[in-house]
């Protein structure tokens, strides 16, 4: 079952409450209704408040970045994969989606893996 992995992060204007409404109240529904191919869509919140006190930020190109969520998006075959890369890459959806990003998370900071 392929599966992507997306690490992103709020904007720094917005609280990790407002974060989490509106990623779960208008963002999730939006991905849901453009790619129907997802068939797993599971949100893992990464807030300072759930932390423990020796957590540590994750880091990359030795700069400390805090994520604010991991993203997995899983799919039930490479054809349901395929489907959501290519209709991801239609300027009209990724016009749509960055739209709504631009709203709470910080695009430029996002990292995505694919896994098996």
């Amino acid at each position: 079952m392929p599966k992507l992995i997306a690490l992103i992060s709020k904007k720094p204007a917005i609280s990790e409450e407002d974060f989490k409404t509106y990623y779960e109240e208008n963002h999730v529904p939006l991905i849901e209704r453009i790619f129907p191919t997802i068939t797993g869509y599971k949100r893992t919140y990464l807030f300072e408040a759930n932390m423990l006190n020796d957590a540590l930020p994750l880091e990359s190109d030795g700069d400390h970045s805090l994520f604010n969520v991991i993203t997995e998006l899983t799919f039930d075959d490479e054809d349901g994969l395929n489907q959501f890369f290519e209709r991801g890459a239609n300027n009209k959806v990724i016009e749509a989606i960055r739209n709504d990003e631009a709203n709470f998370l910080d695009g430029e900071q996002t990292i995505m893996y694919r896994i098996e």
